[in-house]
């Protein structure tokens, strides 16, 4: 009867451990998938919220210097358009104003931090934006740049079209409870677009 009753104990004791190891895996595969998730939805809400602060900078930007001219047209004897050409110090007046917009922004999304409800990690549309949430903090990496471009093109007789864009490009760093993620959120905004009389010039130094 004893030698019964301890091949039951360790048999019992034989299931208590494998359930145990079941949970125990089952537990850290979950973890495992829950932290990698949470990396995934960290960067697209990372990205999105650091895209809305460069539009709102954008927007400010333009708001103190709408009416900056950023390109000087040079003319003939005719009036005719024959050179465009960056109004370097312009330029640069108005990326620096929109660095200090950008900034200001991303301080204030470090204040308000990234905030992520439990019920979207699960993936299941239902729990979305459901519970409590994570809140994770965010950090400006490096230096915001912001690099002009523009076009001329053709818009019908003797008329030219002038539209000059700006590349704005951020990296932030959104901390995940064990460790972080690095985001690169870039965009490109339309900051003058106007009609010039004449074809398109002879001289276009514009980059």
């Amino acid at each position: 009867m004893s030698r019964r009753r301890a091949s039951k104990k360790c048999r019992a004791s034989y299931i208590i451990l494998a359930v145990i190891v079941v949970i125990v895996v089952t537990v850290t595969c979950m973890a495992h998938e829950l932290n990698e998730h949470l990396a995934e939805i960290t960067e697209y809400r990372g990205r999105k919220a650091a895209t809305e602060v460069l539009t709102a900078a954008v927007e400010r930007t333009m708001a103190r210097c709408g009416d900056t001219q950023l390109y000087r047209l040079g003319y003939d004897d005719s009036g005719q358009v024959i050179s465009a050409r960056l109004d370097v110090n312009a330029a640069n007046r108005l990326k620096n104003i929109l660095t200090e917009e950008v900034g200001r922004g991303i301080d204030k999304l470090g204040e308000d931090g990234i905030s992520i409800p439990f019920g979207t990690l699960l993936g299941v549309p239902f729990f979305t934006s459901k519970g409590a949430a994570f809140e994770l903090g965010v950090q400006q990496l490096g230096a915001v740049t912001g690099d002009f471009s523009s076009t001329l093109e053709s818009a019908g007789i003797n008329q030219t079209r002038l539209t000059v864009m700006i590349t704005v490009t951020v990296e932030i760093r959104a901390i995940l409870p064990d460790g972080h993620t690095d985001i690169t959120a870039q965009e490109e905004y339309v900051i003058n677009d106007c009609m010039i009389v004449g074809d398109i010039p002879e001289t276009y130094m514009m980059h």
